[in-house]
């Protein structure tokens, strides 16, 4: 079902239990405002609105005032998105965690009647601001990981620091990152640029006076979840190419390896029978990062600028990747927070398989995904049988032979694997892999 044949449901929905007609057209077009402005950019769906669309859309004070009845309307926006989720939960779009995520973030009035309060000048938030940024879970993970560390010479960090209080730049530094971060702290509203220079806000004071720690912390959250890229060059966002996968793509790499080597040469010769397992390797998915738009500011500023990462240049024009024990600690904070996303997302590509939805649009879904967070059982036996389903018996054979060969052997995909793998080899008529399999997958039964 797609988000326009979710909408005539909905509208229907709401005339089936008696809504007044001006509450359904008023709740149709929050959601479809939600849809068109929001969703669609970050290809996502109705059933995957996370925190971050729901953000984006509720930054939009122009639409608000203009279509939705400014701030007297955000109870109404939200009332509209609660009678969404129900919708979606007795339609069984949704369930179990997923509803009490909704539930949660648009329950809460208080929240976005400040926000829009702040957005819109009529309340300086500033102390609030530094509360969040300081004590939310992230945060307060990565401070208590840097209480030892030395973060004077944090390129970055003095950067900003010198932007926020008006310290001159070395020559040497005044490169196109500063630039950028003019454009990012403005976009945080950190600094405004007046007349011919820029000036640091209420909030931008405020962050220079934090500790070391905290400051550090609050930057790195920011930088990663809070600032939208796309003001470096205003260009417009590309939903198949978000420059947010670089997190999920370089924290799920350096979390466990200290050292990649990326050489392109070699990548150009891999045999097309093994591309869809080459997607999934790490120097695969480092070269697709480094070709997202903004992805050199972006890996400068927060991963090399913040010292988590060293990047060398050989002569034969391979890179090599380098982290250490600080940056690994980092990494495995920063991938902490890609879990739910997963997670979520494996969900709801399991659904669709089951429900029989648009295949070619989940294969797309599922090789993004494993392009951004790599070598998964579970993503591995979705897309072999979708392969299954496309008739395309020799590269289903591939990944899903593959997927067997890597997976935990005692796991509950190992067996859904193994049956799909045998499936496979019987279309092949792979006599000798069919009486293997079979085998296999008879003893993991008796267990």
């Amino acid at each position: 079902m797609t988000d326009k044949e979710k909408l005539i449901s909905f509208e229907k929905y709401m005339r089936d239990l008696g809504y007044d007609n001006a509450v359904i057209n008023y709740n149709i077009n929050v959601v479809k405002l939600l849809i068109n402005n929001v969703l669609i950019f970050f290809q996502e769906t109705l059933e995957t609105i996370d925190s971050y669309c729901f953000e984006e859309f509720t930054d939009m004070i122009t639409l608000i005032d203009s279509e939705l009845g400014g701030r007297n309307g955000i109870p109404k926006m939200l009332d509209a998105m609660m009678t969404l989720t129900e919708f979606l939960k007795i339609n069984k779009l949704i369930k179990g965690g997923k509803i009490a995520y909704y539930k949660r973030m648009f329950s809460d009035v208080d929240y976005y009647l400040d926000k829009y309060d702040r957005m819109t000048g009529r309340k300086d938030d500033s102390r609030e601001f530094i509360k969040d940024i300081t004590t939310n879970r992230f945060s307060s993970l990565v401070i208590k990981a840097v209480e030892d560390i030395n973060l004077y010479d944090i390129e970055t960090m003095d950067l900003i620091d010198r932007i926020l209080n008006d310290v001159p730049v070395e020559k040497e530094k005044c490169n196109e990152n500063i630039l950028a971060l003019k454009a990012i702290l403005c976009n945080l509203k950190l600094l405004e640029e007046k007349n011919t220079g820029f000036e640091a806000t209420k909030k931008g004071r405020c962050l220079s006076r934090l500790s070391a720690e905290e400051r550090y912390a609050a930057i790195l959250y920011l930088l990663l979840y809070s600032a939208n890229w796309s003001v470096i060059n205003s260009k417009s966002l590309d939903p198949d190419n978000d420059i947010k996968d670089i997190i999920p793509i370089f924290s799920s790499i350096f979390k466990d390896v200290k050292e990649l080597s990326v050489d392109i040469n070699e990548m150009l010769n891999i045999k097309e029978d093994d591309v869809l397992i080459e997607i999934s390797s790490d120097r695969f998915r480092i070269a697709r990062a480094e070709c997202l738009p903004y992805s050199k500011y972006f890996i400068d500023i927060c991963f090399k600028g913040m010292g988590l990462i060293d990047i060398i240049q050989r002569e034969d024009n391979s890179f090599v990747y380098l982290t250490n024990d600080f940056g690994q600690r980092i990494f495995k904070i920063i991938y902490g927070e890609c879990i739910y996303d997963i997670k979520i997302k494996l969900d709801i590509i399991g659904l669709e398989i089951k429900n029989r939805k648009d295949y070619e649009n989940i294969e797309k879904r599922i090789i993004k995904f494993i392009m951004t967070y790599g070598s998964n059982s579970i993503i591995w036996d979705y897309l072999g049988q979708i392969l299954l389903l496309e008739k395309n018996y020799n590269y289903a054979y591939t990944v899903l032979k593959y997927a067997y060969e890597n997976c935990n052997k005692r796991s509950k995909v190992s067996k859904s694997i193994l049956y799909h793998l045998v499936l496979c080899c019987r279309k092949l008529k792979l006599d000798e892999d069919v009486k293997i399999y079979e085998k296999k997958l008879q003893s993991l039964q008796k267990a």
